[in-house]
């Protein structure tokens, strides 16, 4: 979708999950809730958690999917009740979540722009 100039276009930060009861690896997009709680959305398996910490898998951490922190995560369907609106840096940093963050998605685009390390 092309942006409309003059226009501003949502960034959604991302994180990168691991759900046990798939075996494998999701994007997960840091939103905020009308209520103001964040939300972790695993679009691809339309799930979404609020252990968002548990959930994710920290780059400065060698991943073990043997970890049971991953098995602890409270998985729920998604649901119209938490929105996409995205979670702003300050939503973040309060909730302690920046660690976690691995890149950031547009609105107008597929797919998330990782951080790079260095």
């Amino acid at each position: 979708m092309p942006r409309t100039p003059g226009t501003l276009e949502k960034i959604f930060y991302a994180a990168e999950a691991y759900l046990p009861s798939y075996e494998q690896g999701a994007d997960l997009i840091i939103v905020r809730a009308p209520d103001g709680q964040l939300w972790g959305v695993a679009c691809e398996f339309e799930l979404c958690t609020q252990d968002i910490e548990k959930a994710t898998v920290n780059g400065q951490q060698p991943f073990d999917e043997a970890d049971p922190k991953f098995a602890d995560v409270r998985w729920s369907p998604c649901h119209d009740g938490i929105g996409l609106l995205p979670a702003s840096w300050q939503d973040l940093m309060t909730a302690g979540l920046v660690d976690c963050i691995a890149g950031y998605q547009l609105e107008s685009r597929l797919g998330i722009q990782r951080f790079t390390q260095g």
